[in-house]
């Protein structure tokens, strides 16, 4: 079922987007616009490419290497692929991607366009980039060796040549033609700086009007980020003013006015639109050479968005846990805090270094519009160290966009120095099948209805909220399966470290209900009753389902590593699923009510209590007049007592 995918070049702290978008129709419609601009670059003199002009000519060949410094345009780089590919491997006729072996694709400068031996669109993309020519640049940059620049540019003419009349192409070929037209315009203009020539400038500026066409911009997020920065840098590069306003007016509009009802690329809390740790670190990046670009082409960044941009820091720490792990929120690999390039003084450094140096952010706990509510019990500056805070993230807002998954009410939550509840993660953009359950409500903990088609763009309101040290209360609801609405009431607990959820499902007929909670790979979990209890070094989390009144809890279920249906996984880097614990809790009905108290203990901890000879949680419930509840839970030698109100309102008491 499940087949692997390769892994995203890294770049600017983060990794590029590959998804592959567009219908059938509009990559046939790409691919006759680019057998416009590849013929316009073949030159004039009848079919043979770039015309019959001697090589050191003026009008279509090559005019030598020139001075760095004499072009206006910046070069971009080359997302992480010259490194993978040095000079040497490029002249060894070979080429790879991070998670695929090296492949032998070329003889010289005569490389064979068609391969794919990997069955894999990425490496199709992003062999048609062009962008690991970006090894053969450099060594001309630290050497002055000719021949590293003739290497370069001979790839570039042949593939101008050899992609001439894509429409005889594959399918896949054919979209990475389409897809790697930013790319390779990056490349044509790194390849500018030292080599000029009527053909290169021809080629470019075909590939920048194709990038400039209202049809081909893919909005605001990463890919119209990109388009548009590299329009801006190509048009200032060969001197086209029109070309550099309309990547200006793009980079704008994304900000201030984004096409299509889409949220604001970074709006003014700093919250980046694509619903994703890892793409809200890469993007914070590629905005930072945005702002380059745009001044070195003479159009400053308005003031607001360099504010807009360093509040994004503050918004990247909130999703870093206390151990400095960056959460794998969205569509994102396991990653650390530290590698993010470029910290600054700022959250960002202080989560980096783990409270060492930078300042914590100015909030405790917030709500983001863009859909988070992140908190924690502190910054490591009440007499808790940084690393033994608690910390918990849930997702509400408007339906899946860009990178995001279908994560809405999702929990995240770290305590006694662990994950304890985390998304499945990110496999990459080539398995269709894998990527459909990742992004599915069933990866995340959240509370799903069986047999009720779900809808994607369905959102999820934020009804209440209330920040206090040691109780944040939240609640959500929103009508995402169909016939249905659901709600979610979360209280999350500090001393002792503990959530508190109260899941609500209403419907008119019966139906199916399942609360689901993921934990890492290391754990182990097993039934405890109608609980269970998973255990990963001396950590036990105690996931405890507390009687309402008129509802008779099922017993748990557990899951890991199942294939069908899928079930249990973990995934924190390309191609690497991992088999991980879900704790389940099933119901039916036409309104079921659920309350689940999950609780952390050291393995160290006083005995009693049951067979399992270390520390567990004691719990009491007793009815409040109108209704409601009082639960007292003693464990981790503290108490946390709650109140449930009818209307599904929870409280902590002192």
């Amino acid at each position: 079922m499940y087949k692997g995918s390769s892994g995203r070049p890294r770049r600017a702290g983060g990794t590029v987007a590959g998804k592959l978008r567009g219908t059938v129709a509009g990559r046939l419609a790409g691919a006759a616009a680019l057998l416009a601009l590849v013929t316009a670059c073949e030159g004039s003199a009848g079919s043979a490419p770039f015309g019959s002009v001697s090589p050191g000519g003026p009008e279509g060949g090559d005019v030598g290497a020139m001075g760095g410094g004499e072009s206006k345009a910046k070069c971009l780089g080359f997302n992480g692929l010259d490194g993978l590919n040095p000079a040497a491997e490029v002249r060894a006729g070979r080429f790879r991607v991070p998670g695929s072996a090296a492949t032998r694709i070329a003889t010289g400068t005569d490389v064979d366009w068609g391969l794919d031996p990997f069955n894999d669109r990425t490496w199709q993309l992003w062999l048609h980039s062009l962008e690991w020519l970006g090894g053969t640049i450099k060594e001309y940059e630290r050497t002055r060796d000719p021949s590293a620049l003739d290497l370069a540019t001979g790839i570039a003419r042949d593939w101008l040549a050899d992609n001439a009349r894509p429409e005889r192409f594959d399918e896949h070929r054919r979209e990475s033609i389409f897809e790697g037209t930013k790319f390779r315009l990056a490349t044509l203009v790194c390849l500018r700086r030292y080599r000029s020539g009527r053909w290169l400038d021809e080629a470019i500026a075909r590939h920048a009007e194709w990038l400039a066409d209202p049809k081909h911009y893919s909005g605001p997020w990463n890919h119209g980020t990109d388009e548009s920065m590299i329009l801006m840098t190509a048009g200032c590069g060969i001197g086209r003013a029109d070309l550099v306003d309309a990547g200006h007016r793009r980079l704008l509009d994304s900000m201030l006015a984004p096409p299509g009802g889409a949220r604001p690329a970074i709006d003014e809390e700093g919250a980046n639109s694509e619903q994703s740790t890892h793409y809200s670190v890469y993007n914070r990046g590629r905005w930072r050479l945005a702002f380059e670009v745009m001044r070195v082409c003479g159009r400053p960044a308005p003031p607001e968005f360099l504010e807009r941009h360093r509040r994004m820091d503050e918004f990247i720490a909130f999703q870093t846990t206390p151990g400095g792990d960056q959460l794998q929120i969205g569509e994102s690999y396991a990653a650390r805090a530290s590698d993010i390039s470029a910290p600054g003084n700022g959250p960002l450094r202080y989560v980096a270094t783990g409270g060492a140096k930078g300042t914590p952010p100015r909030h405790r706990a917030r709500v983001y519009q863009a859909g988070y509510v992140m908190g924690r019990s502190g910054w490591g500056r009440r007499g808790r160290r940084l690393a033994d805070e608690m910390s918990y993230t849930a997702r509400f807002g408007p339906g899946r966009y860009a990178h995001g998954q279908n994560d809405h009410m999702a929990l995240t939550f770290h305590a006694l120095g662990r994950d304890i509840l985390v998304p499945s993660g990110h496999i990459g953009y080539s398995d269709p099948e894998w990527n459909a359950w990742l992004r599915s409500p069933d990866a995340h903990s959240t509370v799903v209805v069986r047999g009720a088609e779900f809808d994607p763009k369905a959102p999820t309101e934020l009804t209440a909220h209330r920040f206090r040290l040691g109780a944040d209360t939240f609640r959500f609801t929103d009508t995402a399966f169909a016939g249905t609405t659901r709600s979610r009431t979360v209280l999350a607990a500090s001393d002792p470290d503990a959530l508190l959820v109260l899941d609500d499902v209403a419907s008119a007929a019966s139906v199916p209900v399942e609360q689901l909670w993921h934990l890492p790979a290391e754990f182990t979990a097993v039934p405890d009753g109608t609980g269970a209890i998973a255990t990963a070094g001396k950590v036990r989390v105690h996931f405890l389902q507390i009687p309402l009144p008129g509802s008779a809890p099922l017993p748990a279920r557990i899951t890991r590593g199942s294939l069908k249906p899928p079930q249990g996984w973990i995934v924190p880097a390309p191609r690497k699923p991992l088999p991980a614990p879900v704790v389940s809790f099933p119901a039916e009905g036409p309104k079921v009510r659920m309350l689940t108290l999950i609780a952390p203990v050291r393995g160290e901890g006083r005995r009693g209590g049951g067979g399992h000879g270390e520390e567990r949680p004691q719990v009491r419930t007793s009815a409040l007049p109108g209704g409601g509840l009082r639960v007292e839970a003693e464990f981790s030698g503290r108490r946390l007592t709650a109140e449930v109100a009818p209307d599904g309102t929870l409280r902590r008491l002192p």
